[in-house]
This record gives structure tokens, C-alpha cells and sequence, in this order.
């Protein structure tokens, strides 16, 4: 089994997302999407995202590409193979 991992923010969801996403799908078996936490958007993006975390990881949850949801807590994506020890990673443009 090929298991994918992509990440982001997922604010205002819209087609680059379901692209991504979709894509993502289409080249494993499992695709994980960490959604970043409100906190760590501040962090790094310094304004809060609109749509809450929590409605972010529900929409993420409906989306037939998508397997799992995870919250993405900090930027460091090695930590995130350590844990989740997925094949492949996607990145967006």
C-alpha cells in the first residue's frame, strides 16, 4: 500500500485545493492531509485563518480524495514521516 501525505491550511477552500487533492489521490493507495492548526497559521502567516480548524478538518473529512485528516501542529514535515512513515508527499504550488 502507497501512503501519500499533503498539508495546508485549506482556508477558503477552493479548485487548487480539490486539484491537489485530487491528484494526490490519484498517485497512492492512502492519502493523508495534515490541516494546519489555527496556531501555527498565526505563526508563521501572522492573521488568523477565516474558516475555524475544526470546520476546516470537517469539510477535508467529506472530500472523497481525502482518507485521513490530521492537525499539522508545526512546519517540520520530517517529523511528520517519523510519525506517519508515509511513501510520498505532495506539495502545491
Amino acid at each position: 500500500m502507497i501512503i501519500g501525505y499533503t498539508s495546508g491550511v485549506f482556508d477558503l477552500f477552493h479548485i487548487g485545493h480539490l486539484n491537489i487533492l485530487r491528484n494526490s489521490k490519484s498517485m497512492c493507495d492512502h492519502l493523508i492531509v495534515g490541516v494546519s492548526t489555527d496556531e501555527l497559521v498565526y505563526e508563521y502567516k501572522k492573521k488568523w485563518p477565516i474558516i475555524p480548524f475544526l470546520e476546516r478538518v470537517e469539510i477535508l473529512r467529506h472530500i472523497r480524495y481525502v482518507d485521513t485528516t490530521i492537525a499539522q501542529e508545526d512546519m517540520d514535515k520530517m517529523k511528520m514521516w517519523r510519525r506517519l512513515k508515509f511513501n510520498i508527499m505532495f506539495v502545491g504550488s
